[in-house]
Parts: C-alpha cells; structure tokens; sequence
C-alpha cells in the first residue's frame, strides 16, 4: 500500500527540530526555526514550470527531498546535470527515484507517491535532515 502524505509528515516531523509548513497542500520540511530553504517537500500538483510528473492525475504526489553530491551520483551514475532529467528518466513513473524534474541541478530526488521506495525515502529523509543547516 503506497506511503501517505500523512504517513510523510508524520515520519519527517519525528525528526529532531523540523517545522513543518502544510499551510497550503503542499508540504514543506525545514529544520530549525529559519524557513529559508526546506530539505524536502511534498508537492501535489502540477505547477506552469514544473508540470513533467503530471502531478494532476488522480491521487497522486511527488516526495522531493535534497541530497548531497555523492548521494546523487550513486543514485543516478553518469547523470550528466546539464541535461534535462526528462532525456534519461520517466518523471512520471510511480514508485521510483529520479533526478527532480527542475532541481536536478542542486542535486534535488523525487519519487511520485512512494510505496516499495518508501524505506530508501527514509534513508535520504534522516540524511538530508542531518545535512540541513
């Protein structure tokens, strides 16, 4: 049974000092008391610059969380980050880590609505989190 976004913030929100925004619908996770850059969000529509999950299908949501260089590059080896992820990856595909379809370059993963990859999310949630300033 895929992972909820109750499920998410409720995992993420255990961790220590994180503020969780959830004033609209979609969900973002900082640590500390300054919001200025989340380590992970949960985003559950389609945006006009960010529309390749195809985000509008029904019942759907993309976990996106930051990870660090050598992170990155073992989950995606030979990525080159001057290319859109869309040329190597299917943004749409359920249940499977990819490049973020427009922060690939700062080294941002997605998953739209985690099931299987749920304990790999967790994994890259607590060290994105240890990674948080």
């Amino acid at each position: 049974m895929p992972v909820s976004i109750e499920d998410i913030a409720n995992y993420v929100a255990a961790l220590p000092d994180v503020r969780v925004d959830d004033t609209t619908a979609d969900v973002f996770f900082f640590k500390g008391t300054e919001q200025n850059f989340p380590f992970a969000t949960v985003v559950t529509h389609d945006q006009p610059y960010d529309d390749q999950s195809n985000l509008d299908r029904q019942g759907l949501f993309r976990l996106n969380i930051q990870t660090d260089r050598d992170t990155f590059e073992r989950l995606f080896p030979g990525f080159d980050k001057s290319t859109s992820p869309a040329e190597s990856f299917d943004l749409t595909a359920i249940d499977t880590l990819f490049p973020h379809p427009v922060y690939a370059k700062m080294r941002w993963v997605s998953v739209i609505t985690p099931d299987h990859s749920w304990p790999r999310c967790q994994e890259l949630l607590r060290t994105a989190h240890g990674q948080a300033k």
